[in-house]
């Protein structure tokens, strides 16, 4: 194995580590000791690794958008009209909540920055603009294509979008109960019936006035 290679494996068994400890125990349990030893490495290595836990929570925010994207990646998100990538983008979020602890870890994360008022808040910031700038580069797609409203408001559909997904994922957190497939269900229908465009939107101009004198 080459050194890249060797290094890139040490980083995700440690960001892996993180991410298993913060879903089983809890944020307390995120130190370097405890990482170190959960990735079987030593606590040195997590520390020059990361250098900080915000360091260590960049890393894991940067992992965790890279694996969603992969995954759209592979379902050809980028093959689809705006409003199904839209509609494929809010899928693969929902569903990485239901399956994965990846994503749970970073809700239990998420929640623990904001209610300490740490510093860590504004990289939740910066990670959820990240997401509000690919809804609404599919949102502008769907404009262009055609298969979403042109009429919207671009940024505050993306804004309403990401803090749905958010809302879903939190409550799956507190609510073992909460039924995941039909809360992503729905948000399909409400995406499709709030932003998709009409099928008279559709149709060229000449036409649409055709219609309306007959």
């Amino acid at each position: 194995m080459k050194q890249s290679e060797r290094r890139k494996q040490s980083t995700d068994k440690l960001i892996m580590a993180c991410l298993e400890l913060a879903a089983e125990k809890g944020v307390s349990a995120l130190t370097f000791d405890n990482i170190g030893e959960r990735a079987g490495y030593s606590r040195n290595l997590a520390f020059q690794k990361f250098g900080s836990k915000a360091g260590l929570l960049q890393a894991v925010i940067n992992y965790l958008h890279d694996a969603m994207t992969e995954i759209r990646e592979k379902r050809n998100l980028e093959k689809l009209n705006g409003l199904d990538a839209l509609r494929l983008y809010c899928d693969v979020h929902v569903s990485s909540t239901e399956r994965a602890p990846d994503m749970r870890a970073y809700f239990i994360l998420m929640s623990e920055a904001v209610s300490e008022q740490s510093e860590m808040r504004a990289l939740f910031v910066k990670s959820h603009e990240r997401s509000a700038a690919e809804i609404q580069r599919l949102i502008q797609r769907g404009r262009a294509d055609g298969s979403i409203r042109k009429d919207i408001n671009v940024e505050m559909a993306a804004l309403v979008i990401g803090t749905q997904l958010i809302g879903i994922s939190s409550e799956a957190l507190i609510d073992p109960d909460f039924n995941l497939k039909k809360a992503r269900k729905e948000l399909r229908f409400l995406i499709s019936a709030a932003y998709g465009a009409r099928q008279d939107d559709t149709k060229p101009a000449r036409l649409q006035a055709s219609a309306a004198r007959s």
